[in-house]
């Protein structure tokens, strides 16, 4: 029986067949089984019973309701331009057809972006972006940052299609005080002003963007601040190495002239001020700079032994500015304290103890603020003024095209334009709270607490999003202020070396070559012929012996 199954359904017959032969092979057992009324079966040819003829395949009425939907043929790969040669391997397929966008734009990726890995094109006609490739360092910033937006606080606050600036202020707040302690959860909102500072171009805009642009502009913000850093010497690592002198030449690394309002490069500043015609809108009360940037001693009130005249503040009200003790005594034994081993105070701490003060070390504060009493031309300035003056300073060192003819290589050709516009952006954020103060003018020493106090502030805020993914301790607040030994600013330390190094050789080159071809111009000029001893000329020879002429006898 196996086989004839078997040899049926091999030969392709049908079902209806099939069940005929079994039929005629078992009679006895198909007769027995009539009384139980199974259903017949018949050929195909035959008339088939009514009740099966819907359940068979190729019964007409299984597919009469039968639809199916016809796809839409794929486009030309290429827009069906033929291309033969090398050339073909860098075509790019057809750009996605111009849609109205939706109430929400769907988010940037957050490592590189859609266009970096297009053909790279260069050109008015290319888009912005096209071919560049990501970068690694943006993408694990991203990486934290939009974790901290979106999974620690919730997301943005608003749409991305018309976020404000108040916005991402808020939502920063919301989300640094669920990573930090409780002591310094009321530092959040001068936190925030970092993202605040970063998006501020777009304060005009119908919107700042998604989480990915808000996260890119503070990464790129953060870059150009630290940079800005590096460059006015405001960071441990840019200084020399101890045992310098504050004043040495070789403080800045490259060029000469020091620091300060007093030193060389200072009295080019305000020479090259004067010529070109920079003036200043000074404040309402002009006072004079001392060395170390602050306000002239013969200007500050100090308590005396003798009896106060009537109208004198109390000790208590006394203006600070001059030390309570003498730390140098007159005698024999002398303590002298270096300024390394210094540290000033820009911020008390609280009154229990739970928060420490913020401070700077002596070396690193009494540069700044020589450096600004030599940008301020040591009189007190005011903060617009100070940040229209730190730009020009820059400006007018960045002009440097050619030592030649010069003792000194002052300036620093190794600054652009991207340069003084970092620093007028670092001294502006500083300054933030005092630019709309026009009268009241500010002390080199009073601009380098509030650049600290912003610095500290702005690498906090860069700590918060490197350790988005860390277990907040809570513990209590320190100091924002990188130390010398900061990864990241002696990254930027040496990049920043490494290119004026090779910036400051080729003028030297320059300088040298000129130098050696000047000195030949002289030589030659003061050449004279007739103070030239010229060799006589040499005797003439005598005739050679001629044959003619010798006697043979």
């Amino acid at each position: 029986m196996r086989a004839q199954w078997i040899l049926l359904l091999c030969s392709g017959l049908s079902i209806d067949f099939v069940s005929a032969s079994l039929r005629h092979t078992r009679r006895g057992t198909v007769a027995e089984h009539n009384a139980q009324k199974w259903p017949e079966m018949s050929m195909n040819s035959a008339e088939p019973n009514a009740g099966l003829a819907a359940d068979r395949p190729e019964s007409l009425q299984n597919v009469q309701d039968y639809k199916i939907a016809m796809p839409t043929p794929m486009p030309a790969g290429f827009n069906g331009v033929f291309c033969r040669g090398g050339a073909c391997q860098y075509r790019v397929a057809a750009p996605v057809p111009t849609l109205p966008p939706p109430v929400t734009p769907p988010p940037l990726p957050i490592g590189g972006h859609r266009l970096s890995g297009s053909e790279l094109c260069r050109g008015l006609g290319c888009i912005s972006g096209v071919g560049v490739p990501g970068d690694a360092a943006l993408s694990a910033f991203n990486l934290n940052c939009v974790h901290l937006f979106n999974d620690v606080g919730g997301g943005l606050s608003g749409q991305d299609s018309e976020r404000s600036i108040a916005q991402v202020h808020e939502s920063f707040t919301n989300v640094c005080k669920k990573r930090v302690g409780i002591l310094e959860a009321a530092a959040c909102p001068m936190y925030a002003n970092t993202v605040v500072g970063a998006v501020s171009p777009k304060v005009n805009s119908a919107t700042v963007g998604g989480t990915v642009e808000v996260c890119t502009d503070t990464y790129l913000w953060l870059l150009a601040f630290k940079q800005s850093e590096i460059d006015l010497k405001l960071t441990a690592a840019a200084l020399p190495p101890k045992g310098s002198s504050l004043l040495a030449g070789d403080l800045n690394r490259f060029g000469t002239g020091g620091v300060g309002a007093k030193s060389p490069r200072g009295e080019q500043w305000r020479q090259y001020a004067s010529a070109h015609g920079v003036k200043q809108s000074p404040p309402g009360v002009v006072q004079q700079l001392s060395s170390d940037g602050s306000i002239a001693a013969a200007l500050v009130q100090t308590p005396t032994e003798q009896k106060d005249p009537p109208g004198t503040d109390k000790p208590e009200d006394t203006p600070c500015g001059l030390p309570k003790y003498v730390q140098n005594p007159a005698g024999d034994v002398k303590h002298v304290v270096p300024q390394s081993a210094t540290k000033y105070q820009i911020a008390a701490g609280s009154s229990d103890g739970a928060v420490a003060p913020v401070e700077v070390s002596g070396d690193l504060f009494t540069y700044c603020s020589k450096q600004f009493g030599e940008i301020m031309m040591g009189f007190t300035q005011t903060a617009p003024e100070t940040v229209k003056m730190t730009k020009g300073w820059c400006a007018w060192q960045a002009s440097v095209s050619s030592w030649i003819g010069k003792q000194q290589e002052f300036g620093h050709p190794d600054w652009t334009h991207r340069t003084c516009s970092g620093m007028e952006n670092l001294v502006s954020f500083s300054l933030q709270d005092h630019l709309g103060d026009t009268k009241t003018g500010l002390s080199a020493q009073q601009v380098c607490k509030n650049i600290f106090l912003a610095i500290s502030a702005v690498h906090r805020t860069d700590g918060i999003v490197k350790e988005a993914w860390s277990t907040s301790l809570r513990a209590a607040p320190s100091s924002g202020i990188p130390a010398a030994d900061d990864g990241d600013m002696k990254k930027l330390l040496d990049n920043a070396q490494a290119y004026a190094s090779q910036v400051f050789g080729k003028l030297r080159a320059q300088k040298a070559a000129y130098g050696k071809l000047n000195q030949q111009k002289i030589e030659t000029s003061a050449f004279d012929i007739g103070s030239a001893k010229v060799q006589a000329p040499p005797l003439d020879a005598p005739d050679l012996p001629n044959s003619a002429n010798m006697d043979l006898s």
